[in-house]
């Protein structure tokens, strides 16, 4: 059925007469006549008594009318609801990040994109650069953030580079290394401290590090929940492995390089030449032009 015809009936029910309908709809009048005995034919009912001076509605046309109506409402509506996702104001960006990114970094990117689009809801997940890379690739999430010092095929991904950081050891305030400039990873051998479970960029590096030297430390607690490390370390349990922002950002914290200078990258990535929804690639874009 054409919906034309069911809002040029509406209009001629609304008005009692095809030519006010006419000038309503900017239409001719034969064309609105011509609409409507089309729509009754192809009902096989008469809608529009035309014997008087006005066009009034038969008993059958009284009783279609409503539903006409709803009908009409309801594919506004639909037009409506898909207008307001094309324009982002409704949907889901989704995002898997690593923890201390997802806490240091990512309220103030993400902060910025979702002020504008207030109705947009927004789901983080928070994983491992080693898992996040293997979902990317398997077409299992849409954005991530990554290490680009990781090994994985990367040439099947595009990437957004976020941040370029020193590694740093962060300590309580009055660890007895808070005071010095740089940390030589060999004081790391039997030294006590809380990290990251494997599989996340910052534990990966430590490793590499600690294995190059034949270094062990004392490892008291591994979490990926940040704020635990963060309360262990404060607690003078011992130090972590972390980068500048998470000491700058977090009081009673203090950041001491290593002596052996290491640096993360980390990136937004998306598979090359996939189709993901609109919302994330919208921000992908935004992002784009802020970095």
């Amino acid at each position: 059925m054409d919906l034309r015809k069911l809002d040029i009936f509406r209009e001629v029910a609304e008005h009692g007469s095809f030519s006010r309908a006419a000038e309503q709809l900017h239409m001719a009048q034969p064309a609105v006549s011509i609409a409507v005995r089309k729509l009754e034919e192809e009902l096989g009912l008469t809608l529009i008594d035309r014997g008087g001076r006005q066009a009034c509605l038969t008993a059958e046309g009284a009783a279609l009318l409503p539903q006409a109506i709803a009908i009409l409402q309801q594919v506004a509506a639909l037009q409506q609801a898909s207008g307001e996702l094309r324009g982002l104001l409704r949907g889901e960006l989704a995002i898997a990040c690593p923890s201390m990114l997802a806490t240091c970094y990512l309220p103030d990117l993400l902060g910025g994109f979702l002020s504008r689009h207030p109705q947009l809801r927004t789901a983080v997940t928070q994983a491992g650069t080693d898992n996040i890379g293997q979902w990317l690739l398997a077409d299992q999430i849409e954005l991530g953030v990554i290490s680009t010092t990781d090994a994985m095929e990367q040439d099947q991904l595009e990437l957004l580079p976020l941040v370029n950081e020193q590694i740093v050891l962060c300590m309580a305030h009055d660890h007895p290394w808070a005071g010095r400039s740089a940390i030589p990873i060999a004081e790391l051998h039997g030294a006590p401290m809380v990290v990251y479970e494997s599989g996340y960029f910052i534990r990966n590096r430590l490793n590499q590090l600690c294995a190059a030297h034949g270094v062990t430390p004392d490892l008291r607690l591994q979490s990926n929940f940040l704020p635990l490390l963060i309360r262990m370390v404060k607690r003078g349990m011992g130090t972590t492995i972390g980068l500048a922002m998470l000491a700058e950002q977090e009081p009673g914290l203090v950041a001491v390089p290593l002596e052996e200078k290491s640096f993360i990258s980390m990136a937004l990535a998306k598979r090359r030449n996939r189709v993901i929804s609109r919302a994330n690639q919208a921000f992908w874009d935004w992002a784009t032009l802020q970095l």
